[in-house]
């Protein structure tokens, strides 16, 4: 079967995912961006976590563009 390309504005899709629910909005979030990973952490990755908690706990964070 060949595959179909068809085109949607940006605009477009971000209006659709506004008018989702928190659970419908969080499905397609995990489905789209969470990948399971089978390796451990390196050094950098754990502590590019640490410092995330930090700023999270300080506040320093940015606000997921699809909150109310």
């Amino acid at each position: 079967m060949p595959i179909k390309t068809i085109e949607i504005p940006i605009k477009t899709i971000i209006n659709i995912l506004k008018d989702l629910d928190d659970k419908a909005k969080a499905e397609i979030f995990e489905k789209v961006f969470i990948e399971e990973e089978v390796e451990s952490l390196s050094k950098g990755e754990k502590g590019a976590i640490i410092r995330a908690e930090q700023e999270f706990k300080k506040g320093a964070t940015v606000k997921w563009p699809f909150g109310k």
